[in-house]
């Protein structure tokens, strides 16, 4: 088991995970990463239509053990 922080960094600029989450395995912590990772592009495209949205993981050592990005757009395209 161990703990887990999210770091985001997007559109709205960057932010710390200081609480962290307990995590059975690091698998576990992946799991987490994909999902945190969907809602805050989902949040983002909303009001951004374009972007990126990178959210990395510290261990409890603070070390980047994992990383998780995405880019998204929306597109408005000329009608024939």
């Amino acid at each position: 088991m161990g703990r887990f922080f999210f770091d985001i960094s997007n559109g709205d600029g960057d932010s710390t995970d200081d609480d962290g989450v307990e995590f059975p395995t690091a698998a576990a912590a992946e799991d987490e990463l994909a999902k945190v990772l969907g809602d805050v592009v989902r949040e983002a495209v909303v009001r951004e239509r374009n972007g990126r949205v990178v959210v990395r993981v510290r261990d409890e050592s603070g070390n980047v053990c994992m990383k998780g990005m995405l880019d998204f757009a929306i597109e408005n395209l000329p009608t024939s």
